[in-house]
């Protein structure tokens, strides 16, 4: 009883993983500000500044490039990113940008702290 309760709680874990909602355009906000708020090792790019950015904004080049990405973003309660956008760290906000040209699609405001 015990045994298999605990071993469905891990793959119902699994599965919640895997089946991670995806983002989809109309179906999320372009702004919003986060209920929870992370820990997240971050160091600044070259060049930062604080700034409110918003949906259509384009961030500096050095600001979205791989080292920048937020490889996980379920650990953030994020959605996964479309193929061609990621989510990177700008202070203490997640932005959801255009990988190509750091378009801004999304922000959630005080994710991290």
């Amino acid at each position: 009883g015990e045994r298999k309760s605990r071993e469905q709680s891990v793959g119902d874990h699994d599965d919640d993983r895997a089946e991670h909602r995806r983002w989809e355009r109309d179906r999320f906000p372009p702004v919003y500000r986060s209920a929870q708020r992370y820990r997240h090792a971050w160091r600044p790019p070259s060049g930062f500044y604080v700034r409110s950015w918003g949906f259509g904004d384009y961030l500096p080049h050095g600001w979205y490039g791989q080292n920048e990405w937020l490889l996980d973003p379920w650990t953030y309660d994020l959605p996964l990113p479309p193929p061609g956008f990621d989510w990177v760290r700008v202070g203490d906000d997640a932005v959801l940008i255009d990988r190509f040209n750091g378009r801004v699609i999304q922000v959630v405001r005080y994710l991290f702290w």
